[in-house]
């Protein structure tokens, strides 16, 4: 009877605990074009069990290359401490994101979000351009680990995708919902990768990767060289974009549990008994 009560007694502790399993997602808008996939992300609350709360910040103040008179400088504004990254799990740079038609939009953010990644955070792509350089002329710029990983973006258009093996382990096609790549519109593609990378889809016109993870310290670069940049290429690419939240989950979930951080090993504990 002692023993039930305990039981009980841990339940009462751990159940809002368990069931809360909400994630804290940074949506990044470089390109007005990519306004409807951040309010379509920003609609799914709720994935399977897992549920979701959204900022989102625009990082382009180029009026003249679709950039938005609400952006703001972002490395400024995480030097500054108001946006803090380490409030989210997941951030997530829609199509264009990080830069495109010679803007980057990185400048002074390359750091944090390296290390923000590096201490368990994952960090989801989607397409963007070739076309610009950050400030020491490197294409894709320091936010991605090119000193480690020099790979390039190529400028492509749409192809057919091949999943790989890997991809189709991965769950990114299939979780929750049943994913045709053949049906998506792919942009610019990564290019070049090295063994570190790992690839869940192939562009059948050059081989090259259509989606990868780069697992990098604790955390994880996931990309999809998609493109949402109007309202057709978006519905089709919602199925993914679904299936991207989910499995950003399960990459954070995937990850060694934190010592201060027990209580879904404690849980499994109880249910096992």
């Amino acid at each position: 009877m002692k023993r039930l009560s305990l039981i009980l007694a841990a339940l009462l502790v751990l159940t809002p605990a368990v069931l809360a399993q909400q994630f804290k997602v940074l949506i990044v808008i470089g390109d007005s074009y990519s306004e409807g996939e951040a309010n379509y992300v920003q609609s799914l609350t709720s994935v399977e069990n897992f549920t979701f709360a959204f900022d989102v910040v625009y990082v382009n103040s180029d009026v003249g290359n679709r950039g938005s008179p609400k952006a703001v400088n972002f490395g400024e504004e995480i030097e500054k401490g108001n946006i803090n990254l380490s409030d989210y799990q997941i951030i997530w740079f829609t199509w264009n994101a990080p830069g495109h038609d010679n803007g980057y939009f990185m400048e002074g953010a390359e750091d944090a979000i390296r290390e923000w990644v590096k201490n368990g955070g994952v960090l989801w792509m989607g397409a963007f351009d070739d076309n610009y350089r950050d400030q020491n002329g490197n294409q894709i710029g320091g936010w991605f680990p090119i000193d480690e990983h020099p790979v390039q973006v190529q400028n492509t258009s749409d192809a057919g995708v091949k999943i790989t093996d890997e991809g189709e382990k991965s769950g990114l096609f299939s979780k929750p919902n049943k994913v045709d790549m053949d049906a998506i519109i792919l942009d610019d593609n990564f290019a070049n990768v090295d063994d570190a990378f790992i690839v869940l889809a192939e562009r059948q016109d050059n081989g090259q990767p259509a989606a990868f993870v780069l697992p990098y310290g604790k955390g994880f670069y996931v990309e999809v060289c998609y493109d949402t940049r109007d309202a057709g290429k978006l519905e089709v690419a919602k199925p993914l974009l679904e299936n991207g939240l989910y499995y950003c989950v399960s990459l954070i979930k995937s990850a060694p549990v934190d010592p201060m951080d027990k209580l879904p090993a404690i849980w499994g504990e109880i249910k096992a008994r």
